[in-house]
């Protein structure tokens, strides 16, 4: 009901509900930690200027894993015009992707996620909230173990690996850590997400164990971290 709701209002008031979830969203980010990182992140224009920061070049390889739109490949294509791998297991934006980098000779595009290990699962189409689940929904996905896929694609070094996966980060970093590949990675953009359970748990022994292989650049508490590996 409250979410038929809140699509109702959307649909009637649009500008008054805009207006109210900015008030919301500044009134919670007082005393809750995951809506105060936001909004720091975006007084800092993280999304303007964080990629401008990789030096990477065009012989690098970044791997944009939760590729939604096209949108960060985009901004990585324009400030560094490097080798570009998306990942995108959503049929509808894997489709905007094909069409947004058909004339682009160094973007390749695979329709499935990845994670810790190869499995079929659920996404629920929730458009920019979509959540992944082993729970049967009508839009079924291909996940496949990250190992077996650079394996497969011959890559030796990945110079950028961005991760907006909707809980899946912590199985795929888990894996990396566990069988060593994480030491291929130069760095990593990640989003944490608070979706799952056990995630702030879940998220700081992870980050306990990236310190032996990288270093923490900076980090938004569930919005963006990034983590450059160690000479």
């Amino acid at each position: 009901m409250y979410k038929k709701n809140i699509n109702y209002l959307k649909n009637r008031f649009p500008a008054v509900l805009a207006v109210y979830y900015k008030f919301r969203f500044v009134f919670r980010a007082i005393y809750l930690k995951e809506p105060r990182a936001h909004l720091l992140w975006i007084v800092k224009r993280g999304d303007s200027i964080s990629h401008k920061k990789f030096d990477l070049d065009s012989n690098s390889i970044f791997f944009d894993v939760g590729g939604f739109e096209g949108d960060y490949t985009d901004k990585i294509l324009n400030q560094y015009d490097c080798k570009s791998y998306i990942f995108e297991p959503h049929p509808e934006y894997f489709a905007k992707l094909q069409k947004k980098f058909m004339n682009k000779n160094n973007v390749k595009l695979f329709n499935y996620g990845l994670g810790g290990e190869t499995k079929n699962l659920f996404l629920t189409d929730d458009s920019e909230s979509s959540k992944v689940t082993d729970k049967k929904t009508e839009l079924k996905i291909a996940v496949r173990d990250i190992t077996e896929v650079t394996k497969e694609l011959s890559i030796e070094n990945i110079d950028l690996l961005k991760l907006n996966i909707e809980g899946m980060e912590y199985e795929l970093l888990e894996k990396l850590i566990r069988t060593g590949e994480i030491r291929k990675i130069d760095k990593l953009k990640i989003q944490f997400h608070e979706s799952i359970p056990n995630a702030e748990l879940w998220r700081e022994k992870i980050r306990n164990e990236l310190k032996n292989t990288h270093k923490e650049i900076w980090t938004y508490y569930m919005v963006w971290e990034r983590w450059d590996r160690l000479n």
